[in-house]
């Protein structure tokens, strides 16, 4: 499984321990994010590199879900 999958995949699973108030997973979850983004690459967007080193998870998520405002144009 690519990296980034393995991101999104765990970002997943975060916010549904965030939902459900599962402590110990939410735990889990940020020491795993933490890993998978010290393995990044250089071909990273940015901005995704951006949101998990400021630990915006919502907004990594939406970014690998397409639903990231800071790609569209600004019009």
């Amino acid at each position: 499984m690519e990296l980034q999958d393995q991101l999104h995949a765990t970002l997943k699973e975060m916010m549904k321990a965030i939902d459900t108030g599962e402590g110990e997973a939410i735990v889990a979850s940020v020491g795993k994010i933490d890993q998978i983004g010290h393995c990044l690459g250089a071909d990273t967007p940015p901005m995704l590199r951006h949101y998990l080193e400021k630990r915006s998870y919502a907004k990594a998520l939406d970014f690998l879900e397409g639903r990231d405002g800071a790609a569209a144009p600004n019009c």
